[in-house]
């Protein structure tokens, strides 16, 4: 990305696109008579499985390449992620276990750093209402 108006249009275009196959999942579930509740547990695991298909074919790279943080925003982003670091640690030689540990060392880094974030402001909303 190069900071062009261009790349913050991409980014818009990527990342709505994806939302918008995210909403699409959970609305076919939903008219298939899934609850809600599991419409939705069932939309994150396919559209992480989308993502995690994506940079295993090395096309999700190219996503985040043209989008930025259109690609990485959605929930598949999340998976391709924690994919990426496990695919790098291999590369490098490492053992599945310590590929996997840091694969999820990823995960527990961003839920480290965007879960206290979310809290404070929830908390903020609720005391400030």
């Amino acid at each position: 990305m190069t900071g062009k108006p261009i790349d913050y249009l991409w980014s818009f275009i990527i990342g709505g696109i994806l939302c918008v196959l995210a909403q699409g999942v959970m609305l076919i579930l939903l008219s298939l008579g899934v609850s809600f509740g599991y419409a939705i547990t069932f939309m994150l695991a396919i559209m992480a499985t989308f993502g995690f298909v994506l940079t295993i074919l090395e096309q999700y790279q190219k996503l985040e390449a043209l989008s930025g943080f259109g690609a990485m925003l959605p929930f598949c982003g999340f998976s391709a992620a924690m994919i990426e670091f496990s695919s790098l640690a291999l590369n490098e030689g490492k053992t599945f276990k310590e590929a996997a540990i840091s694969g999820l060392s990823a995960a527990f880094t961003i839920f480290g750093i965007g879960m206290p974030f979310a809290l404070v402001v929830a908390l903020i909303k609720f005391f400030l209402v």
